[in-house]
């Protein structure tokens, strides 16, 4: 006959397995919201017979239907489904980053094709006030004081943009700077997790290999899910339970330990990343990090420096503001000559210089200089012009000075023939044309990272539902867990009834007759 309370012990794990089953399906339910939580389940098996030795085979069967026993909590995830999540959502932050950046250049580049106000704006105001310098008005010193003022107007708006072209390239850099704060931060976050999860598994009498602290591996997680949106991350898992991170191909956490990453500043605003622990600069392949450095650093073909990127970024299009006004300078400073004959026909190779580069000088003094390249920063109407109003004219007396100002209308808005050089890249057109190109450009590329975006996102959208499907909490099922459970806690109570009741047979009813 087999133990007389072996019945019991039975009953009383399955009573716990059920009682337990319950607590982890409450707190499933309860977690339902809870940003990271991975479903738990409970691991139950049957618990064996053999464990006892003995010759006689029949010893072994009195030992049988020992009950149930949890061997531990697992979570149901999916590592092959978080590998491919954290892929896409590295790529979805690198299109964001880059949609957003270039939001903020498109709100500049935008005014440059608009007819009230910009670029264009500024060269249909000067065109008006060419066209009035007909006749007996080519010498009139108010004409010419509307198109200097019209001019102006222009130049003015050249700095706005190159100006606000910079505020962007640094509020990149602000927000690249606070992204890797936060990158470091994770990342000694997930090293101090490793140590804990380590530390506590190995306190652990359970199955180390399988089971861990379920709310720290969530935490990590959570924190691995994180660190993707930045950079393409790949994940190792070793045999302590612990995990290697690298970010690109460069090891940011091992064990305990974790690198961190510190910026550079180099000419032109260029910033780079770089290891902390080597100095070698930060290689990456998707995340928001890598679309920030992009934009501030990115100047299309023509790079000046190996720091520099392909990408069209704030360098490029105030690369393509530097052209429109060297441009307009070069047409402007070869227009009018400096003498002419009775006829207004020129004579020599000499011309007006009309516009020039507003530099500091000595002593903080700033002086316009034809000696240094103009850009969209410092370019400024000559100081001979600033001086005086009737510079403009060729001649002080001739009729013919109308023909001059005719020559320059067209050669600013109809003459398909001017030629913009930017580094290798060459435009013919008119400067309409050319403020055209640039927002055509701008244009093109906000709409092509928008539809990455849109794809990309998408996409993300299915694999984070796919991994929901498998480690997010279902409600429904677990309330259908929950009655199972409730149903095995009753009929494992019932059982532990029965036998009750049969050891009350055996114990205070067995044995009366023939007393």
């Amino acid at each position: 006959m087999r133990p007389t309370f072996l019945g019991f012990e039975m009953g009383r794990k399955g009573l716990a397995v059920a009682q337990k089953g319950l607590d982890i399906t409450g707190q499933n339910l309860a977690n339902i919201s809870t940003p990271g939580y991975t479903r738990q389940r409970i691991d139950q098996v049957s618990v064996s017979a053999y464990g006892y030795t003995s010759r006689n085979a029949g010893n072994r069967i009195d030992f049988g239907g020992q009950g149930v026993t949890i061997t531990g909590i697992q979570q149901t995830r999916d590592t092959f489904l978080d590998k491919r999540f954290r892929e896409e959502y590295s790529d979805n932050c690198y299109y964001q980053e880059k949609v957003d950046a270039l939001a903020d250049i498109a709100n500049i580049v935008d005014e440059f094709a608009s007819a009230d106000s910009g670029l264009l704006a500024s060269v249909n105001q000067i065109s008006s006030a060419l066209q009035t310098m007909t006749g007996e008005k080519a010498t009139d010193r108010s004409c010419a004081n509307v198109l200097r003022t019209s001019f102006q107007g222009l130049i003015q708006t050249l700095h706005d943009y190159s100006n606000g072209l910079d505020e962007i390239a640094e509020q990149q850099a602000y927000n690249l700077e606070i992204a890797i704060n936060d990158v470091n931060d994770i990342s000694a976050k997930i090293a101090d997790l490793n140590e804990q999860i380590v530390n506590e598994i190995a306190l652990n009498s359970g199955d180390v290999d399988v089971y861990g602290p379920n709310e720290l591996l969530d935490n990590r997680n959570l924190l691995l899910d994180e660190l993707s949106q930045y950079g393409n991350v790949q994940i190792k898992e070793e045999d302590d339970n612990s995990v290697t991170v690298m970010l690109g191909d460069h090891v940011i956490v091992k064990g305990n330990k974790a690198d961190k990453i510190q910026t550079m500043s180099h000419p032109n605003n260029v910033v780079t990343m770089h290891w902390n622990s080597s100095n070698e600069q930060v290689k990456l392949t998707s995340g928001s990090l890598l679309a920030a450095t992009e934009v501030i650093n990115g100047r299309g073909p023509d790079l000046q420096s190996e720091y520099e990127s392909h990408e069209k970024g704030v360098l490029y299009y105030k690369d393509q503001l530097d052209t429109f006004a060297r441009t307009l300078a070069g047409v402007m400073n070869n227009i009018l000559p400096t003498q002419t004959d009775a006829n207004g026909n020129p004579v020599g190779e000499n011309f007006r210089k009309l516009f020039g580069a507003l530099v500091e000088g000595k002593n903080g003094i700033y002086e316009i200089t034809q000696d240094v390249e103009i850009t969209a920063a410092n370019i400024s109407i000559s100081q001979e012009w600033t001086d005086e109003v009737s510079y403009v004219f060729p001649s002080a007396t001739s009729l013919t000075n109308s023909q001059y100002f005719s020559d320059m209308n067209a050669r600013l808005l109809t003459n398909k023939n001017t030629e913009f050089m930017t580094g290798s890249q060459t435009f013919n057109g008119s400067f309409r044309d050319f403020i055209t190109d640039i927002h055509n450009t701008c244009t093109g590329e906000e709409s092509y990272y928008q539809g990455r975006l849109d794809a990309s996102g998408a996409v993300a959208d299915q694999l984070l539902n796919q991994r929901d499907s498998v480690s997010a909490v279902s409600k429904d099922e677990e309330t259908t867990n929950m009655l199972t459970y409730q149903k095995s806690f009753e009929a494992m109570s019932r059982i532990i009834t029965a036998m009750d009741e049969m050891l009350d047979v055996i114990i205070n009813q067995m044995g009366l007759v023939g007393r």
